[in-house]
C-alpha cells in the first residue's frame, strides 16, 4: 500500500509510541485502519450524535429533568449554569458511549484474523485458520458492575452462533468470550465462558503477546483521539443556549421549576403552549448567535479520507 506523507506520519507515530515493528502483528495498512475505523466511529458516535441533539435539546435535556432531584442539586444556579450542568451531563454520557463503540471498531479494524460478530449479540468474532476454530466476543469498554443480564444474554447468543458456525465442515470448535477493554486484570474461566485479561484480549486481537498488544492499541488509540474532532463545543454551546433560554424564568435569571414542574409531571395540553413560546424564544436567541451545525466536515473525511474497511482510502 502506498501512503501518503500523513498517512505515512500516523504509523510512525504508532510505531513509536508503541515500539511494536511492522514487522510484528498488524501491517501498516492494518495500523491505519484501526486509526481510522476508532475516528470515524467517534465522529459518528458523538459528533453527529451531539449535532443532532440540538434542535431535539426539549426531548433528551428538558423533558428528563427530574424536579425532586435537580431543584436540589441545582439549587442557587442561575439557568444559565444550571444548563451547563444538564448539558454537560449530557455530553459526558455520549462521550463515553463513543469511546465503546470506537475501542470496538479499532479492535476489529486493527486485527489481521477478526471482524464483526455475524451473529446477533456477538460484537467481534475472530478466526484462526490453523485450527478452524472461531472465537466470539461480547466486548465492553469497562467494567460492568451487574453484568448478570449481559451474561446471560451472552450464553444464549452463543448458543445460537455454535449452531450456525459448526454447520460449516471446517469449523473446528466455538469459544466463547467476554471481554473488558479496559480494566480487567486476570483471565479467568466461569459457566463456559471464558474471561480473559484486558491485555489477553488485545494480544488476541492484535496477534501479538499481551503486553505489546495493549501498547499497539493504546498507541493507536493515542494518535486517533489527536486526529478526532473531540471538542464538539459549538453543538455543546447551542444546546447551553437553548436550555439556557427555555428554563429561564421571567427575570431571565433564575430558574422556572414552578414551569418545569408542570411541564414534566402535568398533561401536554397544561403546557403545550407555553412550551411553544419558549421553544420559539430559544430558537431566536440561538440563530442571533450564528450557529450553523453544518459548517463543519467530519474529521474522519477532512483528516483521513473515506475508508473502505480494508484500510484503504
Amino acid at each position: 500500500m502506498n501512503f501518503a506523507s500523513s498517512e505515512e506520519e500516523i504509523v510512525r507515530s504508532v510505531r513509536a509510541l508503541s515500539g511494536v515493528p511492522s514487522s510484528r502483528g498488524p501491517s501498516d495498512a492494518s495500523v491505519l485502519a484501526g486509526v481510522r475505523g476508532f475516528v470515524a466511529a467517534f465522529d459518528y458516535w458523538y459528533i453527529r450524535v451531539m449535532r443532532e441533539a440540538v434542535p431535539d435539546y426539549r426531548d433528551v435535556i428538558i423533558r428528563r429533568i427530574n424536579p425532586f432531584i435537580r431543584l436540589i442539586e441545582l439549587e442557587g444556579c442561575t439557568a444559565n449554569q444550571a444548563a451547563d450542568r444538564l448539558v454537560e451531563d449530557h455530553n459526558n454520557r455520549n462521550f463515553v458511549t463513543a469511546g465503546g463503540w470506537a475501542l470496538e471498531e479499532m479492535a476489529v479494524t486493527t486485527s489481521p484474523t477478526s471482524q464483526k460478530g455475524s451473529a446477533a449479540g456477538i460484537d467481534v468474532q475472530r478466526f484462526n485458520p490453523e485450527t478452524g476454530a472461531y472465537h466470539l466476543y461480547v466486548l465492553k469498554s469497562g467494567l460492568v458492575t451487574r453484568n448478570s443480564d449481559i451474561l446471560k444474554a451472552l450464553k444464549r447468543h452463543a448458543r445460537q452462533a455454535e449452531k450456525t458456525l459448526l454447520q460449516g465442515r471446517s469449523t473446528g470448535s466455538v469459544e466463547v468470550n467476554y471481554a473488558i477493554a479496559a480494566g480487567k486484570t486476570t483471565s479467568t474461566f466461569e459457566d463456559g465462558i471464558r474471561r480473559p485479561s484486558s491485555a489477553e484480549f488485545w494480544g488476541e486481537m492484535m496477534d501479538l503477546a499481551p503486553s505489546d498488544g495493549v501498547e499497539l492499541a493504546f498507541a493507536i488509540a493515542a494518535e486517533a483521539g489527536r486526529l478526532v474532532r473531540r471538542d464538539a463545543s459549538k453543538h455543546i454551546k447551542a444546546m447551553k443556549v437553548l436550555v439556557g433560554e427555555y428554563i429561564s424564568a421571567e427575570d431571565r435569571s433564575s430558574i422556572d421549576w414552578s414551569f418545569i414542574k408542570v411541564r414534566n409531571m402535568q398533561v401536554r395540553s397544561a403546557w403545550r403552549e407555553e412550551d411553544k413560546r419558549r421553544h420559539k424564544w430559544a430558537l431566536g436567541v440561538l440563530a442571533s448567535t450564528g450557529y450553523n451545525p453544518d459548517e463543519d466536515i467530519p474529521a474522519a473525511q477532512r483528516l483521513l479520507g473515506e475508508p473502505d474497511g480494508h484500510g484503504n482510502a
